[in-house]
């Protein structure tokens, strides 16, 4: 093979090599995880199975307590009727794959609660729960709120690294610890 040949081989090469990179990030960039409006007939089953599977790490009482299906239903952070349609719930998903969920609501005008955030095991330790707390704070932040609270497990030691980073301070713990964020 003479030395044009293997130039106008190698450059053949070398340019397939650079569309197929830029073709599989496209296609990464536009099939990969998203955030978007919860919709219970699409959502309602995946969310419930992490209830199911994470109700000690998300709930502090028995099923007595909370019902999850209520709370999908009615868009609302706890049985009380008054607080019917004020839970804010957004998904992350990767095509039909549910990645994790986030939810939260305006306590008043100026005070925003994170209320729930999980991500299923097999995509945790990606910067999923990150991403979720992120996108519930920007839009508290952008509802008005001037102070932004949560509470969590004392020994969830991974997700109160993730609040930390993301700026949240600890203000308190009882059985739980709580987090306040200011904006």
């Amino acid at each position: 093979m003479t030395i044009t040949k293997k130039r106008i081989l190698l450059i053949s090469l070398l340019s397939f090599a650079i569309a197929s990179g830029a073709t599989w990030l496209f296609l990464q960039k536009e099939s990969g995880a998203q955030i978007i409006e919860f919709d219970i007939k699409r959502d309602g089953k995946d969310i419930m199975a992490i209830f199911d599977r994470d109700w000690n790490w998300l709930i502090p009482g028995d099923r007595n307590s909370f019902s999850p299906e209520l709370m999908m239903t009615y868009r609302a952070p706890q049985k009380n009727p008054l607080y019917a349609g004020r839970l804010k719930i957004k998904v992350m998903r990767d095509g039909d794959k549910l990645i994790g969920f986030v939810a939260w609501y305006m306590k008043d005008a100026h005070d925003g609660f994170l209320n729930f955030v999980d991500v299923n095991p097999e995509y945790r330790g990606k910067g999923y729960a990150a991403q979720l707390v992120q996108y519930a704070m920007d839009a508290m932040i952008k509802d008005g709120a001037k102070k932004l609270m949560m509470v969590t497990w004392p020994h969830n030691t991974k997700a109160r690294s993730i609040y930390e980073r993301l700026g949240w301070q600890l203000v308190g713990s009882d059985s739980q610890v709580h987090y306040e964020y200011t904006p």
